[in-house]
């Protein structure tokens, strides 16, 4: 029997496993790197939770079966591994579909035969091991193709270990809530949680101090040890406790997570109290539910994790999409169907009511301030965003004194104020421009249109589109980050493009070697005869400068035209769309500016504009 008891803690944590790290994390980032935008998401994370339903219904239907539950996890292993190819939004539909009903399949069918082979007990390691699995490091850090593959290789395990027959026995327990108020209150519950998790994984700050760098171990170790305790608190008929327990975790984690100095406190508390609730969803069908037999069993797991599973999850995500603090009104709301359902559970006892008066009282006096402002600006939600979409990865926000840095951005940043930053932006490898003095250097509808489309601008980089972000304010905030640098950095450029000539030595190519750059990087403003119609000029706030013919504001006269126009292809004109070529060399900008030229007549007398320096 301990053989198969040990089979079947295995399965539970493959198949919660799955549901973790593949349906949950890595499918929604596969989406959100493809492009998939938030209404898309929406839809294909709704077609999911659908056919998650309704394959818990078809389960149930059928009666639970062994073959069900493989056949299941070999098809959500199918499509976890498959995942990665899916580029266009009917593969995306197809994974969401087959992902979601296998889930349902498979959940729901383990919940009602998971009686004859082990004892509640046993939930509780299947339940911890599967959250602990999710929370290691080299699986809760990997790359969203790889954490797709990890899911599939939980739900291969499974179909493996699933065990064979089963000796359900019914009656061993009391169902200790009605039924119908046990489904309300374990909807409350992973309600709060769905929300709670959403918002404190989409705010830095809160997903440093949960979830940083350090505490995957500490998670995995304290959801193992919690699931043990709430799979043993139920084998000893402690069943209408652990639900109630767990709420009032929930709801002081959430409330702690609003402060900075209770922060550290939700990080304990937290999966304390999901791995609490979990052990019982998923132990409750088979056990307390009232159920005789493996299809009652079914039957009630079906409505269970169809309606406090699928629906109350997304109504969480839905209700927190826009919110940056764990509102006291979501602990509040959560609290006072758990406390009805006991109520309305109670044989007459007030006593049985106490427990949940006096936790609710508790973890809501006074309704918590929260120490974060709840509305906060549009430039600190824009570092958020900076933070979530992985900008760190590609680019820098520190000039490096004495390089290269000083002479391409701007004056260099002391490591001290560098390192003052939470978290600190200094960045792990520079692929990208440095961004700490973007603001100066780049307009905001620039910046706008580079997001949008920054092959456009530049061919060959491997930079992303993030149009997305532009179809919820994410994108405004992103660049109110960026530019909120403008104002301290901005007499770098006129500053650095008056002191500026290019190097004595560097070649003078002639017209025809700036043709494909001007091709590459001016023509989709400028246009291809470079009279300002470019793909892009109508986005732009001021329409770009017509190189034929004029007017030439700022390259006005035959005086140093030559120097005075490749200074300003090199640092752009402040206060308009015209970006710099910050990285070009001597003999590129030498090149570029001989073509430019030439579109409007070449030099005047074929004089050489640039001045002579001291000793020439």
């Amino acid at each position: 029997m301990t053989g198969v008891a040990v089979r079947a803690a295995v399965l539970i944590a493959a198949v919660y496993g799955t549901f973790l790290i593949f349906a949950q994390f890595a499918f929604v980032a596969l989406l959100r790197a493809g492009g998939a935008g938030p209404a898309m998401e929406r839809a294909l994370l709704g077609a999911m939770a659908v056919t998650g339903i309704l394959g818990g219904f078809l389960a149930a239907w059928g009666s639970p079966r062994v073959k069900s539950v493989r056949s299941a996890l070999v098809a959500v292993g199918l499509s976890a591994a498959l995942a990665p190819l899916a580029h266009h939004w009917m593969a995306w539909l197809a994974v969401a579909a087959v992902t979601g009903a296998a889930l349902g399949v498979a959940t729901v069918a383990l919940s009602a035969l998971v009686r004859g082979w082990c004892g509640v007990g046993w939930v509780g390691l299947g339940t911890g091991l599967g959250y602990a699995c999710c929370n290691l490091p080299w699986v809760f850090n990997q790359s969203p193709e790889v954490q797709s593959w990890i899911g599939a290789g939980f739900a291969f395990t499974g179909a493996l270990v699933i065990p064979r027959g089963g000796d359900w026995r019914a009656g061993a327990a009391a169902a200790p809530l009605r039924w119908w108020a046990a489904v309300a209150m374990f909807a409350a519950l992973v309600w709060l949680d769905s929300a709670a998790f959403f918002i404190i994984q989409h705010v830095a700050e809160l997903k440093a101090g949960s979830w940083g760098a350090g505490m995957c171990w500490r998670n995995a170790l304290v959801h193992l040890l919690a699931a043990l305790a709430a799979g043993q608190m139920l084998r000893r008929g402690g069943a209408g406790v652990v639900p109630v327990l767990a709420w009032a975790l929930l709801a002081v984690a959430g409330l702690a997570a609003n402060g900075r100095e209770t922060l550290q406190l939700a990080g304990w508390l937290y999966p304390i109290g999901v791995s609490l609730y979990s052990t019982a969803l998923i132990a409750w069908p088979a056990w307390f539910g009232g159920a005789q037999d493996p299809k009652q069993a079914g039957w009630r797991a079906a409505w269970l994790f169809a309606l406090a599973g699928w629906v109350a999850s997304a109504n969480g995500i839905g209700m927190a999409q826009s919110l940056r603090v764990v509102p006291p009104g979501f602990v509040l709301a959560a609290g006072a169907v758990v406390l009805s359902a006991v109520l309305f559970s109670a044989k007459g006892s007030w006593r049985s009511a106490l427990g949940p008066v006096l936790v609710l009282a508790a973890a809501t006096a006074g309704t918590l301030k929260p120490a974060q402002p709840a509305s906060l600006t549009a430039v600190e939600r824009g570092r958020q965003v900076y933070l979530a979409e992985g900008c760190i990865h590609c680019h820098s926000q520190f000039l490096r004194p004495g390089r290269l840095d000083e002479s391409l951005w701007g004056n260099a940043e002391s490591t001290r104020n560098a390192r003052a930053g939470v978290p600190v932006l200094i960045g792990n490898r520079r692929q990208g421009p440095d961004l700490a003095t973007v603001g100066a250097r780049r307009s905001t509808t620039w910046l706008r249109e580079h997001f949008i489309a920054p092959a456009k601008f530049a061919p060959a980089t491997s930079m992303p589109a993030y149009a997305s972000l532009f179809r919820d304010g994410r994108g405004e905030d992103l660049i109110a980050y960026l530019q909120a640098t403008a104002n301290a950095a901005a007499g770098f450029n006129v500053a650095a493009s008056a002191d500026w000539t290019p190097a004595p030595d560097a070649a003078k190519p002639g017209p025809a070697a700036g043709a494909p750059m001007f091709a590459k990087w001016c023509v989709v403003c400028h246009g291809t005869s470079g009279k300002g119609d470019g793909e892009l000029a109508r986005k732009l706030t001021k329409p770009p400068m017509n190189l034929v013919n004029g007017p030439f504001l700022w390259t006005a006269g035959t005086d140093m035209l030559e120097l005075k126009t490749a200074r300003v292809i090199k640092f752009g004109i402040p206060g308009t769309d015209m970006p710099g070529h910050e990285v070009l060399t001597d003999e590129q900008l030498n090149a570029l500016t001989a073509y430019v030229l030439s579109l409007r007549g070449g030099l005047k007398n074929g004089r050489d504009a640039f001045p002579k320096r001291p000793g020439e």
